[in-house]
């Protein structure tokens, strides 16, 4: 009987460990290298993802974005103050599936969680949504609020840079106070029109035209939204892309009656460590509107493909 001794068994598994590791990073590098060869279109977006998953590629986003307001935009477009401060965070979970040898169909599910606060004072800071302080609180609900059926495809085979992406929103509750207070208690339909093109080498522009259907219930009636967003991003290496965002968005009633208008500036950076993983970071800004709330948005997304 052979009795290994306490170093030479560290040794062993330190060898099984580096093997095993050089193993499991060749085959992430082989299949790495054959998710590139097969994308189709290009593959640089700062901010909704565009990109097409080639057949059993899986992209998983987490996007979390926080968004505050103490202000808002008469009905004739004079800015002023809310008595109070309303914050949000909302998190979401994005997953999209290659299913077509062509690589112009996908599938995916969307999981939406948002927490809400009301605060009586309008300069408290909007990270209290994320903390337990109940100082100046007036409302704070956070559910797990809705899911997102959805299909994203190319429609045209001669132009792989434009893609559509439909999303069906069920919501978990239409009547509970959370989800109301959340925003997220209607039935929704949602299409998006998503366009990207490199200008040369190192300007990168992205397109995105939303039309958002929210159904009516028994708490409001049916409203369309439709935000026009283009965002400008600059190549400073292969990694590393900082970028700009311009957008307006205009809000409807089922009679296709004018309610609201915004107009919204934004800056953010995005860093590719390589085409299956991504972070991203912006702040937004509403700069004009009519008959809305100024908000302003800190968001974070994190993206890899597996």
């Amino acid at each position: 009987m052979i009795t290994l001794r306490p170093n030479s068994v560290l040794i062993l598994v330190t060898l099984v460990v580096i093997l095993t590791s050089n193993t499991l990073y060749a085959q992430m590098q082989s299949r790495r290298e054959v998710y590139d060869s097969l994308l189709v279109g290009d593959r640089i977006t700062p901010a909704v993802s565009s990109v097409m998953m080639p057949k059993s590629y899986t992209e998983v986003i987490l996007s979390n974005i926080l968004l505050t307001t103490n202000s808002y935009f008469t009905v004739d477009r004079v800015l002023l103050d809310i008595s109070q401060r309303y914050s949000y965070l909302f998190n979401t979970l994005q997953v999209t599936h290659g299913i077509s040898s062509s690589g112009r169909f996908n599938v995916g599910l969307d999981l939406s969680y948002r927490t809400g606060r009301q605060d009586i004072d309008p300069e408290s800071s909007p990270l209290k949504v994320i903390g337990n302080s109940d100082e100046g609180l007036i409302q704070y609900e956070r559910a797990l609020t809705s899911v997102g059926i959805r299909a994203r495809y190319i429609p045209f085979g001669g132009n792989a840079n434009f893609v559509i992406q439909n999303t069906f929103t069920i919501p978990f509750s239409t009547s509970s106070s959370d989800n109301i207070f959340l925003g997220d208690n209607r039935y929704a339909f949602n299409t998006q029109l998503l366009y990207n093109h490199l200008l040369g080498r190192k300007v990168f522009l992205f397109g995105q035209l939303d039309v958002l259907v929210r159904f009516k219930n028994d708490y409001a009636n049916t409203e369309i939204t439709s935000p026009v967003n283009v965002y400008a991003s600059y190549l400073l290496n292969k990694h590393l892309f900082p970028f700009a965002l311009i957008g307006m968005s205009n809000n409807w009633d089922r009679d296709f009656d004018h309610m609201s208008q915004s107009f919204t500036y934004g800056v953010g950076l995005q860093y590719q460590f390589t085409s299956m993983f991504t972070i991203n970071t912006f702040y937004n800004d509403i700069f004009a509107g009519e008959n809305s709330n100024r908000w302003k948005g800190f968001n974070l997304g994190i993206r890899a493909v597996l």
